[in-house]
């Protein structure tokens, strides 16, 4: 980071820059930030990062003054997530939770249950539950694609067929997203 440093310099310069709580210290320390389409960079501001780690600014080594990371952008309905690096599989929770509904309601009208008493009792509307069962065939494991949400399911349908699915669902992936998440069982 800075030329020239003992190992007791390093360490305070260390411990100086762990004790940057603050967003505002933190954001202080950027010049500049580029996104482009996979990648991130972060360019810090020479004479800020000098002043914070108690140096001057010609000691510091501007070679490590550039951060460069690869992220993946996932969108899950109106939420935006940036993840830096390689991005580990996760679950869309809202999904999970429509496709355990999904079974518990189907049970429900095997059981003799109508559409409307179900309704009624889950406090939402006929045509919900009537949506919601639907996903009760989704086929079980493989990649989910950014996109894949409840709402697509439900407006603009999907086969019964788990390798239509999967086939369908493969083209929305390719159309969002190089990488998909885990869309668990």
């Amino acid at each position: 980071m800075a030329q020239d440093m003992s190992a007791a310099e390093i360490a305070l310069a260390t411990e100086l820059l762990r004790d940057c709580q603050s967003d505002r210290k933190r954001l202080s320390l950027i010049a500049r930030a580029d996104i482009r389409q996979g990648s991130l960079t972060v360019q810090l501001d020479l004479h800020a990062l000098a002043r914070l780690i108690e140096r001057r600014a010609d000691q510091v080594n501007v070679a490590e003054l550039t951060i460069q990371a690869p992220f993946q952008m996932r969108h899950r309905g109106v939420e935006l997530k940036l993840h830096l690096g390689d991005a580990p599989p996760e679950i869309d929770q809202t999904l999970a939770r429509n496709v355990i509904k999904a079974r518990c309601w189907l049970a429900m009208i095997i059981g003799g249950r109508t559409f409307s008493e179900i309704a009624a009792e889950e406090g939402t509307s006929k045509r919900r539950v009537q949506d919601v069962v639907d996903l009760v065939v989704l086929a079980p494991a493989g990649e989910q694609p950014d996109g894949l949400t409840t709402d697509y399911l439900i407006k603009s349908g999907f086969p019964e067929i788990w390798s239509e699915q999967r086939e369908q669902f493969a083209k929305l992936c390719s159309a969002n997203s190089p990488k998909g998440t885990k869309l668990e069982p």
